[in-house]
């Protein structure tokens, strides 16, 4: 299609930079996270946090075919062999950007967990390792659902997957899956655990001691939820629009800017570690079991104040 190959050409340069800066940002932001992630306590939230880099640094990983995608004109990138590259990288991409959302609402309620209800909860949270590796079976099966008929089909209208309409996005079923499964319920968990966790802050003897800095909770909760909207919403948003507008050239424009945007998810995770990390230790500084040992997390639900959950 003429258009998208004039589409193609307006916007190569863009894109070319936006996914260079999230390739080099990213790689070293995650690379520094690993680093101190593996000097923390091991724990749940330690685990999810692991997890969520090591997604982000796959996902970092298929980039530079992107961008050498990026390079090559419209007609060069239609070739099979240049679409099926395109296309694997971007199941590759989807899979570690779906991975990170499910990351993101594990540890969401992670925290909700371990303030609420930090007793009930312990067994369940000693099976973080478990959880991470359902997550990766459930998405990594979801993805070859979406791509694996596009792969095989080799009539496909597109000039290629990345100056083109995206195959799997013309179809209803993977869609609804993934605006529902991967995004809406996600972001549910996320909303359901942060409010909880500020009602159960707003009933807590330890925020009104000092103990527990409320506002240092909030800006957690706000950095969570911000990135989380940010980078994924749009995408979603124009996942929905395929199936209900005429799938234009600025439609396909839209998609991949949208992907683009989602892929700067790699590059802001790392400072929800900080957010997250800081603001626990901060929470517990004056919670110790004994000299040089692990903090521990007090209780800030309706149950007795108890100290008996490491972080």
């Amino acid at each position: 299609m003429s258009s998208n190959i004039n589409c193609s050409e307006i916007r190569q340069e863009v894109y070319l930079s936006g996914y260079s800066v999230v390739t080099v940002l990213g790689l070293i932001f995650n690379c520094i996270a690993l680093y101190f992630l593996f000097h923390l306590p091991h724990s749940a939230i330690t685990i999810y946090m692991k997890n969520l880099a090591f997604a982000d640094l796959l996902l970092i990983f298929t980039l530079p075919l992107r961008i050498y995608g990026y390079t090559l004109p419209a007609e060069a990138a239609s070739s099979t062999r240049e679409r099926w590259l395109c296309q694997v990288t971007g199941a590759f991409l989807l899979l570690n950007m779906y991975g990170s959302i499910f990351l993101l609402a594990c540890i969401a309620f992670d925290r909700c967990l371990a303030v609420c209800y930090p007793l009930r909860s312990r067994r369940l949270r000693q099976h973080a390792g478990w959880v991470c590796v359902g997550v990766w079976l459930f998405n990594i099966c979801a993805c070859l659902v979406s791509f694996l008929p596009s792969l095989s089909n080799e009539n496909q209208n597109n000039n290629s997957c990345l100056h083109g309409q995206p195959p799997f996005v013309t179809k209803l079923g993977p869609t609804i899956g993934a605006v529902i499964s991967g995004f809406l319920v996600p972001a549910g968990i996320i909303t359901f655990s942060s409010v909880a966790l500020l009602r159960a802050m707003g009933h807590s003897q330890v925020v009104k001691d000092g103990i527990i800095n409320k506002v240092k909770v909030v800006r957690m909760l706000t950095a969570n939820i911000s990135i989380f909207l940010l980078c994924f919403l749009p995408y979603h948003i124009i996942l929905l629009l395929y199936q209900w507008s005429n799938k234009t050239c600025s439609l396909n424009e839209a998609y991949h800017a949208t992907l683009l945007i989602a892929c700067f998810n790699t590059v802001l995770d790392p400072f929800l570690y900080y957010f997250t990390s800081e603001t626990m230790k901060n929470a517990v500084r004056e919670v110790k079991v004994g000299k040089n040992k692990f903090f521990e997390l007090p209780d800030l639900s309706f149950e007795k104040h108890k100290h008996s959950v490491s972080i």
